[in-house]
């Protein structure tokens, strides 16, 4: 009872048109970023276990060997399901409960589909798929065995994602942040029974992900249900595709999920060229493949909680953005971008402080001494990559701001279009010309191609955000001068 009570509870659906905007958006993202961060915490856990009770570095690396692949994936859907949270958020600010729930039951349908499909598919093409990505061969067998048993869980990531997006777009951050405790708990419990004693390795861990994925959606689905005293709510016997909406959705999702596409596509080429620097030395000392990959993959988790607070404060742009619009308040929507602006400079500073300040000790976490991996050389190799992606984080974080700023009123396409030229095209180039020269085949170099590119990006955006601004306030004073007129 007392559950199903906090369940009700209203004022967790914020109104992000009113009040003291610039610490309402933090009391919104903080939630959000949170959400993300123990998602990596879980990551990290399951790198963890296998480090200290499976096969050790090996595993680890097998482990970490799918992570482009898996971001790629994720990264699309979950960019996807952000036409969800647009729809819904700006049919909240416009008041639109008929066409939330449309919306709602529809995005959820699209979820379970997308999710089983693509499932299917990555199962039987996941050997495939890592052989094409170049993944050593002594990591190959145990990573195959990983992938395909989270592609078997991604109906329920598919269900958690569009669920959240959906709260999250209510105005309700916390719930899929409480939702990912209770999954998390679930995660490490089967971490450490799988791994330790039951001896399944990175096996065990895969397991374990999709268990807490399963709760996750679950639990997700459950607050929907219960959503008696919000502003719309799940019905099963609504469920069923109302053709405007799934269009709705789509149009802002698909561009959306090229764009993740567009993100990912060069990290998994990257990832892939890393195998490729077998002769590599920092200050004079020689560093081996296996140290190389170990300290990629180190830094890479590292970075990804720098990266989920910058999407948390994309995310949340978005959705204050597309309440506004909704609500057709030009002052607001002008002001939230600052607002996420700022916010994205004050935590951009603090994360690379940190991470340049515990650099080694954070590092060492993930790289342990082990089956010919010698630690203060992975550990080199990790900083050198730290170091080049973290120190110019802002650019990557105004990036993000741009894009999510004009999804938000319904732009979905030119940042789609940006992203993929800006981030495809030119990594991709630089990979099949001077990444093949001697003098550029590096880890600094590979590595340098990432800011190199976000600054370019973010010179592109800044006529293109003050055309479509202008585009999108011209259409929200055509519909109030319409409205006006009819009234």
């Amino acid at each position: 009872m007392v559950i199903k009570k906090f369940l009700h509870v209203k004022h967790l659906e914020m109104d992000l048109t009113k009040g003291n905007l610039f610490w309402k958006f933090a009391l919104f993202a903080l939630p959000l970023a949170l959400t993300t961060i123990l998602q990596l915490l879980y990551t990290t856990i399951d790198l963890w276990c296998v480090t200290k009770y499976g096969g050790g570095s090996v595993s680890m690396s097998a482990v970490g060997s799918n992570a482009a692949l898996i971001n790629l994936i994720v990264t699309v859907f979950v960019n996807m399901s952000m036409g969800a949270n647009v729809a819904i958020s700006q049919a909240k600010g416009a008041n639109d409960k008929e066409k939330a729930s449309k919306v709602l039951h529809t995005s959820l349908i699209l979820s379970v589909f997308s999710g089983v499909i693509v499932g299917i598919v990555g199962f039987f093409l996941s050997g495939v798929l890592l052989k094409m990505m170049n993944t050593p061969i002594s990591l190959l067998e145990k990573a195959t065995d990983y992938l395909k048993i989270y592609f078997i869980g991604l109906p329920f990531l598919m269900i958690y994602n569009y669920g959240s997006q959906i709260l999250r777009a209510l105005g309700d951050s916390t719930k899929p942040l409480l939702t990912l405790i209770a999954a998390g708990i679930i995660n490490v419990g089967f971490d450490v029974l799988l791994v330790k004693y039951a001896n399944l390795d990175v096996v065990g861990v895969a397991i374990a992900t999709i268990c807490s994925e399963a709760v996750a959606a679950f639990m997700t689905t459950l607050f929907l249900f219960l959503n008696n005293k919000g502003f719309v709510k799940l019905k099963f016997k609504k469920l069923r595709i109302d053709v405007p909406s799934l269009k709705e959705v789509l149009v802002i999702g698909l561009p959306a999920g090229i764009q993740g596409l567009a993100f990912s596509i060069p990290n998994v080429l990257i990832q892939s060229s890393l195998y490729s620097i077998t002769n590599y030395s920092i200050n004079g000392i020689p560093i081996s493949q296996d140290e190389i990959v170990a300290g990629s993959s180190a830094a890479s988790q590292l970075e990804n909680f720098a990266f989920a607070i910058e999407d948390a404060i994309g995310v949340s742009l978005c959705t204050f953005v597309g309440q506004n619009f909704g609500a057709k308040n030009k002052k607001n929507i002008k002001k939230v971008f600052w607002i996420g602006l700022s916010w994205d400079f004050i935590t951009c500073i603090l994360i690379a402080v940190f991470f340049i300040a515990f650099s080694n000790q954070l590092l060492s976490i993930f790289i342990t001494e082990k089956q010919g991996v010698i630690q203060s050389h992975a550990i080199a190799a990790g900083k050198e990559r730290m170091y080049i992606m973290i120190i110019p984080y802002i650019f990557d974080g105004i990036m993000i701001i741009c894009g999510d700023f004009l999804r938000g009123m319904k732009r979905s396409l030119p940042p789609a279009i940006i992203t993929l030229v800006g981030c495809t095209g030119l990594r991709i180039l630089f990979l099949y010309t001077l990444f093949r020269m001697p003098y550029f085949h590096t880890i600094f170099w590979l590595y340098a191609a990432y800011p190199i590119s976000w600054v370019l990006i973010d010179i592109c955006y800044i006529p293109i955000m003050i055309v479509l601004t202008k585009k999108s306030f011209n259409e929200i004073d055509n519909s109030l001068t319409l409205s006006n007129q009819t009234n």
